[in-house]
């Protein structure tokens, strides 16, 4: 990054909010302003956190004149779920598929509805040891707009505690023995292990603001007022044979002070016996406070007393330059919460040991277009140069296919002039299939009958029935009269009835008349009931239940004489298909 360019960064605590602006000279970090705003109220209540932290900003906003400026800022470590997974050795995009696995497997909510990143932290006995951060992607999203809504830009959003420790890395590059930092915020506590390149971050939900809650108890006093005895009285009480404070007002908040700290060094050495036990890391041979809590009283010496190490006030401010505007006396005082700030700083100014990263949507949406600009600008060059081409092209096309087109209406008159042919020719060969269709009906009339007798004499099956007579009718009335001489129009010696015209799918009305004679044997007549089976069978006759209209359609003689040779039978059945008859 050039030099001299400004460097804007906001670290988003829960209670306090700093900002400021460096800019690069010589490779060096120069610090040309800063400015801390306080948050009133419990920083343990979100209710009204938003609308607070937009105010906040804006007065900074104010304060540093830095509207419309890019930056990166830090959001606190509780609100953010960390973990540290261990992993195979592996490299490239498996280790993106990898992480994203144990993502899936260990963040607390659906993987789409957060946003997350991860960075490796080293590698140790065969295994890779990666850092997961993970934040809900609506509550990040609600942070940037109030960030956003003060007109300013944002470049990209870090983790405190990760800024905390690149800030650590860049000032004390000669401290080699592994360390821990204890980071005093309001809502928690943040506890960052050193050591070497490796580094551990945990989150403990202890700080200022239980200090507070504990005096407001004690006391009976509301949160803000405690808060300002904590800022203007408060120190931790020391242990041991030390004589008290001469106020007893005074000695007793100190004693509560010093309740609330001993449960935090609790849980610094739960943080650090988990560590060591089941990160494989080493003891800290020395400490270092920082945050708003490390300007108590007696901190330093709470701590030693405690850990039984060496303890001091961290101080990024050994690998910076002040500018001349920056009051020296009000910045030592702020030193030890300046290290979010100087560690974001860094992140824009150049590589860091840990660079995670948390990309609101509309930060995404962004750099989504600004990685497509250049493809977008490619494919419009492209878009006119073949505009040029496609111009050129389409004239010389335009008269190619204007004289095709001549061309096409010359052959569409030959065409029209064919197709009236055509039609000339459709109109005659439909007189002629109607012809046709007429002589075609007289051949298939005509072989009616010598198919229907084939199938008469095809269903006998023996010779004990015989026809005399087949005879076609028309509304009960023979049509074959004039051939036999002893039979007037309209008589009829027949032992069955006509079948009524229409019944059934008797087309017209016509039936067939089939007399003849049958022997008599065991089972009667059932000889002839068997033949007129078959023939309903046929397909030739407009029958549907030939069981039903058996006695209606067939007639036989039976028992008369036991000693004749044969009886007579009559049927009747109508037909199916309308046969013109010429009489």
């Amino acid at each position: 990054m050039a030099d001299n360019k400004q460097i804007t960064v906001l670290n988003l605590g829960s209670q306090r909010l700093g900002a400021a602006v460096f800019r690069k000279a010589g490779g060096n970090l120069v610090l040309q302003k800063y400015e801390f705003v306080e948050l009133t109220g419990d920083p343990t209540v979100d209710v009204s956190r938003l609308p607070q932290l937009k105010l906040a900003i804006e007065e900074l906003a104010e304060k540093l004149r830095i509207a419309k400026s890019a930056l990166w800022y830090a959001v606190a470590g509780h609100t953010v779920f960390t973990r540290f997974v261990k992993l195979p050795p592996v490299q490239g995009d498996k280790m993106d598929q990898i992480v994203e696995f144990e993502a899936r497997q260990n963040v607390p909510f659906p993987i789409d509805e957060v946003t997350w990143d991860y960075e490796v932290v080293g590698d140790n006995l065969g295994e890779t040891e990666v850092i997961l951060v993970a934040m809900k992607s609506e509550s990040l999203n609600e942070i940037n707009d109030q960030v956003e809504a003060n007109k300013l830009t944002t470049t990209g959003v870090d983790l405190a505690p990760i800024a905390l420790y690149n800030s650590f890395k860049y000032t004390y590059p000669d401290v080699t023995e592994p360390v821990v930092l204890i980071d005093l915020g309001a809502r928690s506590t943040n506890v960052v292990f050193v050591e070497g390149d490796r580094f551990f971050v945990r989150n403990v939900l202890v700080g200022g603001a239980t200090i507070t809650a504990a005096i407001a108890k004690e006391f009976g006093m509301p949160f803000a007022e405690a808060e300002a005895q904590k800022v203007t009285h408060g120190f931790v009480a020391l242990g041991g044979a030390v004589e008290q404070h001469p106020d007893e007002a005074v000695a007793a908040l100190s004693k509560v002070i010093r309740n609330s700290m001993t449960r935090l060094h609790g849980e610094v050495m739960r943080t650090i016996n988990y560590y060591r036990s089941q990160q494989g890391g080493s003891a800290p041979t020395r400490a270092f406070l920082c945050g708003g809590g490390a300007a108590m009283g007696y901190a330093v010496d709470f701590f030693q007393e405690k850990l039984r190490l060496p303890v001091e006030i961290f101080n990024p401010l050994r690998a910076i330059q002040a500018g001349g505007g920056v009051d020296g006396a009000s910045l030592q005082n702020d030193a030890a919460s300046m290290g979010e700030l100087i560690g974001l700083a860094l992140r824009s100014s150049g590589s860091c040991p840990a660079e995670v990263e948390l990309v609101p949507d509309s930060v995404a949406a962004v750099r989504d277009a600004a990685r497509r600009r250049p493809a977008l600008i490619m494919a419009g060059l492209c878009l006119l140069a073949a505009l040029g081409v496609g111009t050129a092209w389409f004239s010389k096309a335009g008269q190619v296919v204007n004289g095709k087109l001549t061309s096409m209406e010359r052959e569409q008159t030959e065409l029209r002039r064919i197709a009236g042919e055509i039609g000339t020719l459709d109109a005659e060969l439909d007189t002629l299939r109607t012809q046709s269709a007429q002589v075609e009906a007289a051949v298939n009339e005509r072989s009616y009958w010598v198919r229907m007798l084939q199938d008469l004499n095809n269903l006998f099956k023996n010779d004990n029935i015989w026809l005399t007579l087949i005879e076609p009718m028309e509304q009960g009335k023979s049509l074959t009269s004039s051939l036999f001489g002893n039979t007037k129009d309209g008589e009829e010696d027949a032992l069955v009835g006509t079948v009524a015209p229409g019944a059934g799918d008797n087309a017209g009305g016509y039936e067939l008349h089939l007399s003849g004679l049958y022997r008599k044997n065991d089972n009667g007549q059932e000889v002839v009931y068997e033949y007129v089976r078959e023939l309903a069978k046929s397909g030739l006759f407009a029958v549907d239940d030939i069981e039903k209209q058996l006695n209606e359609l067939v007639k036989a003689e039976v028992g008369l004489e036991d000693d004749r040779y044969a009886y007579r039978f009559d049927i009747r059945l109508p037909l199916k298909q309308h046969i013109e008859f010429k009489k």
